[in-house]
């Protein structure tokens, strides 16, 4: 009987105990989960009044980070308007009709000689090269002007509805959005003795700066293997200066006999003290055909 009583009493007395650690247990989780619960509402309380304001300020700054800026137009007008260098005889070197599929010969034998140019181009050729030639060019010292979309003088020049101020303009904003350039420089095919005054007046008005030259290459008459035929041509005409110290301007075009006649005649004309500049849209050098200051 005693032993029954003990048994039962220690039975008793384990099952207490174990009832006691299931309460511990239970009060432990609840208190933990309770725990967890208030220091979640206490943070997202906490965090919607300030921390989370300044998460997503964060936020919208990293995002603005990632997006790049819009680009700025790339200019090659210099900040200080250039001219002839004082003291020295200049010349210009300028080349139309392009961009060509010579172009990124010209650019290396002007680069290597370390003669730097103007070119320009015609609208409908300039899927001939790409942005980063284009940039490229600006990046070298070159200079990009505009020479009209068609090139064809039945319509820039008619009396009726002419398209000068048209196909410049259009060209203008085609090329700024294909290459990132904007030039306002531009040449008129032909020259600009085919403008009305109607027309230079416009030109004026629209913000566009016209450079025409002084020296014909012609090399435009000359077929293939008549390379030295433009070499002769410019050297005859560059003699016709000599001793004026006037700026040469020549015209070039972006032919294959002007390619290999071009490092003879840069040649020559450093052989003759020449120094050679880009023509800019803001060059204080004002060659036109109209001889007028201000176009």
């Amino acid at each position: 009987m005693r032993k029954s009583r003990k048994a039962q009493t220690a039975k008793n007395i384990k099952s207490s105990k174990f009832k006691w650690l299931i309460a511990i247990v239970l009060a432990t989780l609840v208190l933990t989960v309770g725990g967890l619960a208030l220091t979640s509402n206490l943070f997202t309380n906490n965090a919607s009044s300030k921390e989370l304001l300044v998460l997503k300020a964060e936020a919208v700054s990293i995002q603005h980070w990632k997006v790049p800026p819009k680009q700025q137009s790339i200019s090659s007008a210099p900040e200080k308007p250039p001219g002839p260098a004082s003291g020295k005889k200049v010349v210009y070197l300028t080349f139309d009709d392009g961009p060509s599929t010579h172009l990124k010969q010209f650019l290396e034998v002007l680069e290597k000689e370390k003669a730097p140019a103007s070119f320009f181009f015609i609208g409908n050729e300039l899927k001939n090269a790409d942005k980063e030639t284009y940039q490229r060019m600006i990046n070298s010292g070159f200079v990009i002007g505009l020479h009209s979309y068609t090139h064809n003088a039945k319509k820039l020049y008619r009396k009726k509805d002419p398209t000068f101020i048209h196909e410049m303009s259009r060209e203008r904003d085609d090329f700024e959005k294909l290459s990132g350039i904007r030039t306002n420089l531009i040449r008129a095919p032909y020259g600009s003795t085919y403008l009305t005054d109607k027309q230079i007046k416009e030109t004026k008005q629209n913000g566009f700066r016209l450079v025409d030259w002084n020296i014909d290459s012609n090399d435009w008459r000359y077929g293939s293997g008549n390379t030295e035929r433009i070499y002769q041509n410019v050297l005859s005409q560059v003699n016709a200066y000599e001793g004026s110290n006037e700026p040469l301007v020549i015209l070039f075009h972006e032919h294959k006999n002007t390619l290999d006649a071009l490092p003879k005649v840069i040649k020559m004309l450093r052989d003759k003290g020449y120094v050679f500049q880009a023509y800019h849209e803001n060059e204080t050098l004002h060659q036109n055909f109209k001889k007028d200051p201000n176009l």
